[in-house]
């Protein structure tokens, strides 16, 4: 049998019917003459092209926080926009780093 062009239509017909008729894809191809790299490999590429479209670029955007300790009174204020949180200059090292993370969510 000579070399036959499929177009990507015909590619996904043969998938389809590979699947549904229980037979490995070695067997499937064998049984149609189909040589098994090109199956396995023109299987990849649609693949990886029909999913390839389906992401989204997303941008983050970027929230920045002051920090300063005001006089002696050892007051660490946290600023966001608007919003001024002062707590101990003495807080925990991991409870600052998990309001930071909630915050930032």
């Amino acid at each position: 049998m000579r070399y036959q062009r499929r177009d990507v239509n015909t590619w996904l017909a043969l998938f389809e019917r590979q699947e549904q008729s229980g037979l490995s894809a070695v067997a499937f191809c064998r049984q149609h003459e189909i040589n098994i790299q090109t199956f396995y490999a023109r299987r990849s590429d649609i693949r990886l092209q029909r999913t390839s479209n389906k992401f989204v670029h997303v941008k983050r955007e970027v929230t920045t926080f002051e920090s300063r300790i005001e006089g002696d009174s050892q007051t660490l204020s946290l600023e966001c926009a608007a919003s001024t949180l002062r707590i101990p200059a003495n807080v925990s090292p991991h409870w600052l780093a998990d309001l930071m993370k909630a915050l930032n969510e």
